[in-house]
């Protein structure tokens, strides 16, 4: 990591941390902010647990699907052990989960890393189509506690300004990055062009789908299963849950390290916005995100483990 990266890095989880620390200074009474913490069961962290890693075994086995239509096979346990190091990468670098992926995938297959991407992008298409839909119902069926939210935040004339722009220098740099470690930039746009097109021409297109919403649906339980068996949030209904996660997605874009500070202040939001106490909501965002993050530094560590075996094993055969 060079000196520019490391500063931006240490920047953004000083933003990170700062936010957090503001967050929890709101709350006055910390023993019983931890009394709602310590509510969580350990049956509902654990199977929260299991359905981040079956969204990650979901999400590299549909990789798979959508490299078949450009002739590109790969083992379905590095394509997974990929997802779950980018996944690793972009908790502590934000952003960089596409291109570490795509060179994990690489160094154990031969498949250009342009041609990767393209398919990478591809994902991304589709699951910001997912994403936009479930904001529709979202926004449709929670409208008050949308108004609320937007109220609550009061952030500074400018902030607003500055964040977009800070998220697009951000895909601007990775997008810089990738580019410049490409041969040639026309093979890199052309192998982008190949993977937006595997999706027309793949065979597997229903399993692709079912992959798809298996993804979300996983994404959603993973909160909504702690939502209900905390103390204080377990009588929220279904569609005011699907709220709170739209919250704390848009607490994601934030390019902190792993969303800290961010996702929390969102899902305090989101919480507030439908009547719950800021307590309550600080106390279930820090739950949620501490085993969201304890769960993706684990398969990522692992992922990056069996990667390097990987590589270690065909190096040897090589010789």
């Amino acid at each position: 990591m060079n000196i520019k990266k490391t500063l931006t890095f240490i920047s953004l989880l000083a933003i990170g941390i700062f936010l957090f620390v503001k967050l929890m200074d709101m709350v006055e009474d910390k023993a019983e902010l931890f009394d709602y913490m310590s509510s969580a069961p350990w049956w509902a962290i654990i199977l929260t647990f299991i359905m981040g890693l079956l969204a990650i075994i979901s999400r590299g086995l549909r990789w798979i699907i959508l490299l078949e239509p450009m002739g590109y096979t790969a083992s379905k346990f590095m394509a997974i052990c990929a997802v779950a190091f980018g996944y690793f990468s972009n908790t502590f670098v934000p952003r960089s989960g596409e291109f570490v992926r795509c060179a994990a995938l690489n160094s154990t297959a031969d498949i250009p890393v342009n041609k990767l991407f393209g398919t990478v992008i591809t994902e991304r298409v589709v699951d910001l189509s997912m994403l936009f839909i479930l904001m529709i119902i979202a926004f449709s069926t929670n409208l008050d506690a949308v108004l609320t939210l937007f109220d609550k935040t009061q952030l500074p004339q400018g902030t607003t300004l500055f964040f977009a722009a800070l998220a697009f220098v951000s895909v601007a740099i990775v997008g810089f990055i990738i580019i410049r470690k490409s041969n040639k930039i026309s093979e890199f746009v052309s192998g982008i062009g190949d993977g937006i097109k595997s999706v027309l021409a793949m065979k597997r297109r229903k399993a692709f789908i079912l992959h798809t919403f298996f993804i979300w649906i996983m994404y959603f339980c993973m909160s909504y299963f702690l939502f209900k068996a905390m103390k204080g949030v377990n009588d929220i209904g279904i569609l005011d849950a699907l709220w709170v996660m739209v919250a704390g997605g848009f607490g994601m874009l934030f390019p902190t390290p792993g969303g800290i500070g961010s996702y929390q202040w969102a899902v305090t939001l989101g919480f507030e916005s439908i009547g719950y106490e800021k307590l309550i909501g600080v106390a279930v965002a820090n739950v949620v995100w501490i085993t969201q993050t304890s769960m993706v530094i684990f398969t990522g560590a692992l992922g990056y483990l069996f990667i390097v075996v990987n590589r270690l094993s065909l190096k040897k055969i090589s010789k």
